[in-house]
């Protein structure tokens, strides 16, 4: 059996390609990425999630982002959104124009239309945040969330300490996935097999994986502790930045287009409700 899970979760990964999306300062495209994720979960029409749909498009088109790696990411979601789907086709309370109904469980065109604009607007949500890492360097994005988050700092809001355990975080996931993938084809190479046996069987072979697993990860949590108080870190309270970020016309430019995109999804959501 293939074990490949880093080559299918793209999450939190950097790609350097130079872009035009790229070469944005973070603090815009953590705005813009804010904008667009509302409009996306606000969107109640079909019509408002096509045009945030072709946001997406002319975002992919920029960044140079090979649409192969974007979807690349989202095969884990299929079965996420298959379970989305179901439920909320066969649970849609008071179907008016039901296709198949028994007890509480129904198919509905109104169930059916639900449940596709619902995966519409998850697939769109989880494209804004990857297509976010995808472009913005993990360094630049704590240094943008770090001056958007300044303000809390007069509320005592440990700012920095908040964004770094953010950026650890992001960090670990691929060292955590890699780490998995290591410890599943040693049990494999064993002649353990992972692809055999009930849902049962399986859910219990993949435990057994997760408790070395979660010792690996507080053992590299316990390195990465004392690397830090050997290198004396004592918080933000002090410290200067390396680079310094600058807000040029561009990214103005390019904030106004998302706006304009989501008042546009918006408008048009409006308008499909009367």
């Amino acid at each position: 059996m293939a074990i490949e899970f880093s080559r299918d979760i793209t999450f939190g990964q950097y790609l350097d390609l130079g872009s035009p999306v790229h070469r944005r300062d973070p603090r815009m495209k953590i705005l813009a990425v804010g904008i667009l994720m509302f409009a996306t979960i606000i969107a109640r029409s079909f019509s408002a999630v096509l045009v945030l749909y072709l946001c997406a498009a002319l975002i992919q088109w920029r960044s140079t982002i090979p649409l192969s790696y974007t979807l690349r990411g989202m095969r884990l979601l299929v079965t996420t959104l298959l379970i989305i789907f179901v439920f909320q086709v066969l649970f849609f309370p008071n179907p008016s124009n039901a296709l198949w109904q028994w007890w509480i469980l129904s198919i509905s065109w109104d169930g059916l239309s639900l449940g596709i604009l619902i995966i519409l607007r998850v697939v769109l949500l989880y494209y804004w945040t990857s297509t976010l890492m995808f472009t913005t360097a993990l360094m630049d994005l704590a240094d943008g969330m770090e001056i958007m988050l300044d303000p809390l700092k007069r509320l005592r809001v440990p700012v920095n300490e908040v964004v770094m355990t953010f950026v650890i975080a992001l960090k670990f996931v691929p060292l955590l996935v890699a780490e998995l993938e290591r410890l599943i084809k040693a049990r494999t190479a064993r002649g353990e097999r992972f692809d055999k046996g009930n849902l049962m069987e399986r859910g219990r072979k993949i435990g057994s994986v997760l408790v070395p697993l979660f010792v690996n990860a507080l053992a590299r949590a316990e390195v990465l502790t004392t690397a830090m108080n050997a290198r004396c870190y004592r918080g933000g309270q002090g410290r200067t930045k390396r680079r310094v970020l600058s807000w040029r016309t561009p990214d103005t430019v390019m904030l106004l287009i998302a706006l304009a995109f989501a008042v546009l999804s918006f408008a048009l959501g409006r308008m499909a409700l009367l």
